[in-house]
């Protein structure tokens, strides 16, 4: 597909007007009426529905929308690492969630930043379906995840396991209590946030059939403030609280009986990328902190 089409079609969908996509794309709205109706000739089917107060996308072309924007993400990525390599002996790029960002990663990216001056780096964030998509796309090089994917051709190494723990705000009225049993969970304001497949059996086992979370979140950052203004308690992994627990702004709860299944993280890499000096390096220096590789 022509990627000029391509992007006019995006911009297009994304303004749902032509005179805002033709500013957009500098161009006059002859060229991107053009650009669409070759492009429609060239799927088969319209892509827009027009009249003269709006334009609609059709099924059509919201079949063709994520396809065209991984096809301009995909083409972005390229120009900015080839850019990259011109003051730059290597380039590396690394995915993970933001959860592990924040409670893992951040040291290792910073000791890597100013380690190697002569490496671009660069990161992507996002669920962990995100970054195996990001390396099946060349996107990024190292991968870390919750979710080990099955692929062939990619190295998934179990890099640390986490604990999942039980913290309330350090004043609320439940930092009395020391221990809590799991079956006693579901009486307890519990924030609840999803940490994959064994956790969430885990959940179905201790908790009642019937149970439904008051409040679910899918931020660990967004847990920890709810927590902290008092409004419950929340099962998170220790990496994501220590900080908190350090400062003693929140008290871990001790969980007797059933206690959660442990939180497993990997490292996932394409195979012919290994030994990349710039991903043999970010290897070594997780291996300084603690980590398997």
């Amino acid at each position: 597909m022509d990627f000029e089409q391509l992007r006019a079609f995006y911009t297009l969908a994304q303004t749902k007007n032509f005179t805002k996509a033709a500013e957009m794309l500098h161009l006059v709205q002859s060229t991107v009426t053009m650009r669409i109706k070759q492009l429609e000739e060239k799927v088969g089917k319209p892509l827009f529905i027009r009249d003269k107060r709006s334009v609609e996308i059709t099924q059509a072309g919201l079949t063709l929308l994520p396809y065209a924007e991984r096809i301009l993400q995909l083409s972005h990525e390229a120009v900015n690492e080839v850019a990259s390599l011109q003051p730059y002996e290597d380039y590396l790029s690394v995915g993970s969630l933001n959860a592990i960002w924040t409670s893992t990663l951040e040291p290792i990216l910073k000791a890597y930043h100013y380690r190697y001056p002569s490496i671009a780096l660069s990161t992507k964030t996002g669920r962990s379906s995100d970054v195996i998509q990001y390396l099946l796309d060349n996107v990024i090089q190292i991968g870390i995840v919750y979710v080990p994917p099955s692929l062939p051709n990619f190295d998934v190494i179990p890099t640390w396991e986490d604990e999942v723990v039980l913290v309330c705000a350090s004043d609320s009225t439940y930092a009395a209590t020391n221990q809590v049993d799991a079956s006693e969970l579901r009486h307890l304001p519990l924030l609840y946030m999803s940490w994959g497949p064994p956790f969430n059996e885990w959940i179905r086992q201790t908790l009642p059939r019937n149970y439904v979370p008051r409040l679910n979140v899918d931020k660990a950052e967004l847990a920890i403030d709810l927590v902290k203004e008092g409004l419950g308690v929340s099962l998170l992994t220790r990496s994501t609280v220590q900080a908190e627990l350090a400062a003693g702004t929140l008290k871990e709860l001790a969980i007797t009986g059933n206690k959660p299944p442990k939180r497993s993280a990997y490292i996932v890499l394409p195979r012919d990328k290994k030994n990349k000096p710039s991903v043999e390096k970010w290897l070594g220096l997780m291996r300084e902190f603690g980590y398997r590789t």
